[in-house]
């Protein structure tokens, strides 16, 4: 089953972010790399020195610290409801790249700065994606 270009777009991204998705599907956190500089982005994007003539999807570690979050007691979006109260974290990457995610498998007051953590995959039931979340290193 391919990905559905038209729930991707509805989710803010475009056709530069597909890889992106099969890749999480298949279970792997890919970024994007300058093939010159080495630098990593995501989203997809241009390298800022180098442009976007070198850029290739490329596996990432899946590991990264918590470098902001805040926890949600509210849902904002009715199919959130059962998942409160829910982290949403702003991650810095080993690779380099923040990367917006939700915590799990973690009571909400172990969240804190500097927590260490790793990609798990779990399918979104309402748009079949299937999402990078994190949860804390044992």
């Amino acid at each position: 089953m391919s990905i559905d270009l038209a729930v991707i777009k509805k989710l803010g991204g475009d056709h530069l972010d597909l890889s992106f998705w099969e890749g999480a599907r298949r279970g792997e956190l890919l970024l994007h790399r300058c093939g010159i500089c080495g630098k990593h982005y995501w989203p997809a994007s241009r390298c800022v020195e180098h442009g976007g003539t070198d850029m290739a999807w490329v596996p990432a570690s899946g590991r990264g610290t918590v470098h902001t979050y805040t926890i949600m007691h509210h849902a904002y979006a009715p199919r959130m409801a059962p998942h409160v109260p829910y982290c949403v974290a702003v991650l810095k990457l080993e690779e380099g790249p923040f990367f917006h995610t939700n915590i799990v498998d973690c009571p909400m007051e172990g969240i804190h700065v500097g927590l260490e953590v790793a990609v798990r995959f779990e399918e979104d039931e309402v748009s079949g994606l299937t999402l990078p979340v994190f949860a804390p290193v044992a």
